[in-house]
């Protein structure tokens, strides 16, 4: 006989936490940066708070995360019987309750807006001839649908009726002194015992584009600084549209800087933006980001100095470096993610390292940077809008 685990399992759901007591669980789907959890929790031998089921999604937050932004969106199943449905909101109507119980009943009626009802009710059986006795109920306030899964839900439910296998999970009375809660939510450790979230050290992905990227530059700069080739040989110039066998320029003057003052901030820069950008979207768009950033940034540039028949040279990494701040703005713009501080703070962070070197250096390529971060704002929006809109079809 199946149970809900091999409903949310066809569906790309895998069983994520389960408290020790066994009346709270989830399923998670993951994709990248996009989290969706199915929270599951047991009311029909023993009823909990709205604070004891809220502690448990949190949970879900600060493991989820691991201290990176992602968008994570709960569905609640509360399995309860039919008289239990209403037991969360409490004066629904307004009426009969003090000052105090009225706020607390409006923060119970706003925590249940994403709970959908599994009741399991046996009375129903004389009635329906379900055996089982279970069906989805749905309240107005409630999302309709989530990700595709309500109608499946509503089948095997009235098929199946509502049972999960939970994860076994043996402790002793002293280990569950030990864990000093009955209620941590917990995860399979590797020697078979569970895991509380505060064991859990968090994940740091390293940026391996971003510092293959600095490694790069350093490494030519010093090359350059050898004068093992003539660092001019690689840069754009105002007569590169007379040489289109040079196309390469485009390229390799990402790559090439002035002075160590010019490639430290270039670098610093690189590092700010990247390391908040790249854990956000795969590495190969990154790194197509960085580089046609670059490239747009210097024809550009080529074009503006053409026109205006200025004479230059064009080096560095401002351009490229403006495009991952163009990306990253369409990314938050675009994204769920608006109230994430700590990015606003890298952006401004950078801006600022731009502006001064903008004014205190002769002689900077504005056209580049302005190339550079219209290419980064493009072409990241085309793809945050393009990712969207699948996300949207998978659900």
């Amino acid at each position: 006989m199946s149970v809900l685990n091999d409903l949310f399992n066809k569906y790309g759901y895998r069983i994520y936490m389960c408290s020790v007591d066994q009346r709270y669980m989830s399923f998670v789907q993951e994709e990248n940066y996009y989290v969706n959890v199915i929270g599951f929790f047991d009311e029909r031998k023993q009823t909990s708070t709205r604070a004891q089921m809220q502690g448990f999604l949190d949970a879900h937050k600060e493991r989820l995360t691991y201290g990176r932004p992602k968008d994570i969106h709960f569905l609640k199943l509360i399995c309860t019987d039919a008289k239990g449905v209403g037991r969360l909101v409490p004066g629904t109507d307004g009426g009969g309750l003090s000052e105090e119980e009225e706020k607390e009943a409006a923060l119970t009626r706003a925590w249940t807006q994403d709970v959908w009802y599994l009741i399991d009710d046996e009375n129903m059986d004389a009635e329906t001839g379900n055996p089982f006795g279970g069906r989805v109920f749905v309240p107005p306030t409630a999302p309709e649908d989530y990700y595709g899964i309500r109608r499946p839900l509503e089948q095997f439910v009235a098929s199946e009726g509502i049972r999960v296998a939970m994860p076994e999970i043996n402790l002793s009375e002293a280990e569950r002194t030990q864990l000093g809660m009955d209620k941590a939510p917990a995860r399979e450790g590797p020697n078979g015992k569970p895991v509380l979230r505060e064991r859990l050290k968090p994940k740091e992905k390293l940026c391996y584009v971003s510092l293959a990227l600095i490694l790069i530059n350093v490494v030519l700069y010093f090359i350059s600084e050898k004068q093992l080739f003539v660092k001019q040989d690689y840069c754009t110039t105002d007569g590169i549209l007379q040489m289109p066998e040079q196309w390469y320029r485009l390229v390799t003057y990402q790559f090439m800087h002035a002075d160590l003052g010019h490639l430290f901030n270039n670098m610093l820069m690189l590092y700010a933006l990247g390391s908040s950008l790249e854990p956000k979207i795969p590495r190969w768009m990154y790194a197509l980001l960085y580089l046609l950033s670059g490239i747009g940034g210097g024809i550009f540039s080529v074009w503006y100095h053409t026109r205006e028949s200025i004479g230059f040279y064009g080096l560095g990494a401002s351009g490229a470096v403006y495009g991952l701040m163009g990306a990253m703005i369409a990314w938050l713009l675009l994204s769920r993610q608006r109230n994430d501080r700590t990015l606003y703070g890298r952006i401004a962070f950078a801006l600022f390292l731009m502006f001064y070197s903008g004014t205190v250096r002769e002689n900077v390529d504005q056209m580049g940077h302005l190339g550079g971060f219209f290419c980064g704002l493009i072409l990241c929006g085309i793809y945050s809008i393009g990712k969207g809109q699948n996300k949207r079809k998978a659900g």
